[in-house]
């Protein structure tokens, strides 16, 4: 008996040593100090949280630690053994932006501070990224010792933006499987979920205005060329990540198995609230005047000769009234400051040739079709303001002239000239150029090293300039992603490094320092299931 209790507690001791000697946390903190010791999870232990509005931090964080561990932890108002603490601000508290938090860990517990809701949620990250990696999993984990180190950690993110696009139109996710992108997120203090909710192939979202934009021959569609290309891939490499799900298939009388799917309105909600305690913002776009053909095929009034083909007929005081009507009910859905409008890739020819948008030109005083896309989206912008909304798109939108107010999605050209022409105009810009932050893009294996040593925000901006950044996204473009194995596959370990390069200074960031905390969590990424691309591979 003797001797099971000396080997029960050296086991003890020996995985308190191991998880002292192990801390791996990306993205890099602003500070970490290590002790010695640390705090066991206990069954019957409390999560403590000191404002009501942390209630559904503590919940969420108690979710979390039972899942995985099998013990009965609680969550209430008050002091816990894992406490969660808001503190006073000097710099005013402005909720959203200060996103920093401490963490202490002793063998007393756990205690996290900050200024706001999002700073608990960071804090929280850190804390499940100090417990074993077998936390993540979905399900009771045996004969692991839930250990947190000692240690004090402070910090603070470099950029306030650091977001995930995901397109559903291309190729469609349920909900669950974008919930389980948000988990993958905010494990990593990811906190912009772009959502591309419409472009030519469908229309994601209910419109209670319009019903028709999720009616079974406009958000289903029948097979097309990027559908064929990844059967073929699919067949050619024995590769079941690039088959289409059936799940999302769809027997429509007159025509056959059509692919696609909606979210209803109910459905958004409850994703922007699974989003929210997260501390994840989600921001809507539904691109407008182009990429919009599956609204004019549903509508073939909003296009030029109603001939059901995009962009949108501009010159049409209707079509205006469709685009306020939508954009309202994506202001209601949403509670976020921003709302995206898209506004990339137009087929402006096709106003050239309108008779209606030739009068909108003339009675406006433009000069061409692209001040008459500047025209609409300064409306639009009015209009966003008018309803508490801030209007974002990409950088397309730049042509014909622009408000202060408007912010640029970044993704094409070179960026230092696009940078610098949107900084310079007042313009705050969000980073995603193709040359790093495309996530469809094919990898090898140099590709995470690239974007981890990549300048992705200009380095010769003045400080006034840099002051515009708001941070950095990467893209999921699903064109040749049909499931969510592949999107796993083409996403991580990459959403690593960008939220290393988002969340932690340039000065600080170093590939040597950041490759073996990255292998770490590889086994981290194993246990929540996540399919990723191991970092060297000749597999496409």
């Amino acid at each position: 008996m003797k001797q099971r209790i000396i080997l029960w507690f050296a086991c003890l001791f020996m995985g308190a040593i191991s998880a002292f000697a192990e801390v791996n946390i990306i993205p890099k903190p602003t500070s970490v100090t290590m002790r010695e010791g640390g705090f066991r999870l206990k069954d019957g232990m409390t999560i403590g949280y000191s404002d009501a509005s942390l209630q559904p931090a503590a919940n969420y964080l108690q979710e979390i630690l039972t899942r995985a561990t099998g013990l009965q932890i609680k969550a209430k108002k008050g002091k816990g053994r894992i406490q969660l603490t808001l503190t006073p601000s000097s710099q005013g508290n402005e909720e959203g932006l200060d996103e920093s938090y401490e963490l202490v860990s002793d063998k007393t517990g756990v205690l996290i501070t900050a200024h706001n809701y999002r700073g608990i949620v960071n804090g929280i990250a850190t804390l499940r990224q100090l417990l074993p990696n077998e936390i993540e999993s979905k399900t009771r984990v045996e004969g692991v010792v839930w250990w947190v180190p000692a240690v004090l950690v402070q910090d603070n993110p470099n950029f306030h933006w650091r977001g995930l696009m995901l397109d559903p139109v291309r190729h469609f996710y349920s909900v669950e499987e974008t919930k389980q992108l948000l988990d993958e997120m905010a494990l990593y203090k990811l906190n912009k979920f772009h959502w591309h909710l419409s472009d030519n192939e469908g229309f994601r979202m209910e419109v209670k205005a319009y019903p028709g934009l999720t009616s079974d021959t406009v958000a289903w569609r029948r097979f097309n060329y990027h559908d064929r290309k990844c059967l073929e891939r699919a067949s050619k490499e024995n590769n079941p990540m690039l088959l289409l799900p059936w799940k999302f298939f769809k027997d429509v009388e007159g025509y056959g198995e059509l692919y696609g799917g909606y979210y209803t309105q109910e459905e958004i909600r409850d994703v922007v609230a699974y989003a929210a305690v997260r501390g994840i913002d989600i921001i809507p776009e539904i691109d407008m005047p182009g990429h919009n053909g599956s609204a004019c095929y549903c509508y073939r009034w909003l296009s030029c000769t109603q001939d059901g083909r995009e962009p949108l007929c501009l010159g049409r005081q209707t079509t205006i009234e469709f685009a306020e009507k939508v954009y309202e009910e994506v202001f209601n859905l949403f509670p976020y400051e921003y709302v995206s409008i898209g506004g990339d890739e137009v087929n402006r020819r096709r106003w050239s040739e309108c008779d209606e948008c030739k009068k909108r030109i003339e009675a406006e005083g433009l000069k061409d079709v692209s001040e008459l896309q500047a025209w609409f989206t300064k409306h639009m912008e009015r209009y966003f303001n008018a309803h508490g909304k801030r209007i974002l798109g990409w950088d397309e939108i730049l042509e014909g002239g622009l408000s202060k107010t408007a912010t640029v999605h970044w993704w094409r050209g070179d960026h230092t000239d696009v940078v610098q022409r949107s900084t310079a105009m007042g313009n705050e810009v969000v980073c995603c150029p193709t040359s790093f932050l495309y996530f469809d893009y094919a990898q090898d294996d140099n590709t995470l090293r690239k974007i981890y040593d990549g300048d992705i925000v200009p380095t010769d901006l003045t400080p006034q300039q840099l002051s515009l950044v708001k941070g950095m996204q990467a893209n999921i473009w699903c064109e040749y992603i049909p499931t969510e194995a592949r999107m796993q596959w083409m996403v991580f370990p990459r959403a690593l490094a960008l939220a290393e390069k988002a969340w932690t200074p340039r000065r600080e960031q170093q590939w040597d320092d950041f490759l073996p905390r990255l292998r770490h969590h590889l086994q981290r990424l194993d246990a929540m299931g996540v399919q990723y691309r191991p970092l060297y591979t000749t597999r496409p």
